[in-house]
């Protein structure tokens, strides 16, 4: 696979991460600390995933 390739789904994980943190942020808001801190976690795995993909970028062909 291609660099671009790792790299457009790199930028598809990262962005199902965005809405998580605004629904944390909301949670968090109305004293869901519980329900937030889950949507926190959940956007942080989003956010490995993206940078694993990342990683494989740097370390795939440019074609």
């Amino acid at each position: 696979m291609t660099r671009a390739y790792y790299l457009k789904v790199a930028e598809a994980k990262a962005a199902c991460a965005a809405p998580l943190r605004v629904e944390a942020d909301s949670e968090s808001m109305v004293g869901h600390e519980e329900q937030a801190e889950t949507f926190r976690r959940f956007a942080s795995q989003w956010d490995v995933l993206a940078a694993s993909y990342r990683a494989s970028a740097e370390q795939a062909d440019p074609a």
